[in-house]
């Protein structure tokens, strides 16, 4: 099934609608609400950048597009289809890397195809292009621990790319590397993304990397989690520096601006969190 047609002609690839999630909590009377009344369209073929302050939901609201756990209320589709649990039309990437140790990189790459049955020849060719896709030919023989941070998470985006799936799920995946290392990486990415043109929702908490990576970035109020604001994001060329694109500066002074508040409001909530449990 293809992806549905809004009333503006913009192909919508993941439609979340009025979507909420309480969880309940040992020793409280009321649920925690995580997420309130999230209504977002992720346009096929996009890069949206999704920020907000710690503890807005952004993780819970990637867990619910991914299947992994069911809203409270609402719903959300994927090429029309409600989201029942999880799914190969959904590839997801995690900040920890969660690649098994005893497999070799060629051999994680190849895991998610094992699961669809594909043939050992077709799973190695995929799997030894995909590494070449993420610039890691030459190490399909190394284990985890004899790569760095940096590569092993190209390794676990080769394979979520692998087994081909229409969206891509990206939790703060570079959060934990040296600078360096994420900023080649986003490079990186932007290339594949070029390359392939998956549909990306990708978590952050930094907003420099929301900008650069995103066509649009969406920015989530403090907890219960909300859509505040979509902001579009056009450069007139995506090659080369963009951070040294006037614009980029321009973009990212929006995005704090709607943030500050939220981040504020945030720090609030977890003061009045500490002292009753103090």
């Amino acid at each position: 099934m293809t992806a549905t047609i809004s009333e503006t002609g913009v192909r919508t690839k993941i439609g979340i609608r009025n979507v909420g999630k309480e969880f309940r909590v040992r020793d409280a009377d009321e649920p925690f609400t995580a997420l309130s009344g999230i209504d977002l369209d992720v346009r096929e073929g996009e890069f949206l950048t999704l920020v907000g302050p710690s503890g807005c939901g952004k993780s819970t609201l990637l867990d619910l597009v991914a299947g992994l756990t069911e809203p409270t209320s609402g719903e959300i589709v994927v090429n029309g289809v409600p989201v029942t649990g999880p799914g190969l039309d959904r590839g997801v990437v995690f900040q920890q890397y969660a690649l098994f140790p005893w497999r070799t990189a060629l051999a994680n790459v190849a895991f998610g195809l094992e699961a669809k049955g594909v043939g050992k020849a077709e799973r190695t060719e995929r799997a030894r292009r995909h590494l070449e896709l993420v610039g890691l030919s030459g190490f399909e023989d190394r284990y985890p621990h004899e790569l760095s941070g940096g590569m092993r998470q190209r390794v676990a985006i080769a394979r979520s790319l692998a087994f081909d799936p229409d969206v891509l799920l990206m939790d703060e995946p570079f959060a934990a590397l040296d600078a360096q290392t994420r900023e080649s990486l986003q490079e990186e990415l932007l290339r594949i993304w070029q390359h392939t043109r998956k549909t990306v929702i990708f978590i952050t908490h930094g907003i420099d990397e929301a900008v650069y990576l995103g066509q649009r970035v969406a920015v989530m109020t403090s907890r219960p989690g909300r859509i505040k604001e979509i902001t579009e994001v056009e450069f007139d060329s995506r090659e080369g520096d963009l951070r040294a694109d006037p614009r980029f500066g321009e973009y990212r002074h929006h995005v704090w601006g709607l943030l500050r508040d939220e981040v504020a409001a945030a720090q609030v909530q977890e003061r009045k969190a500490a002292i009753r449990h103090d």
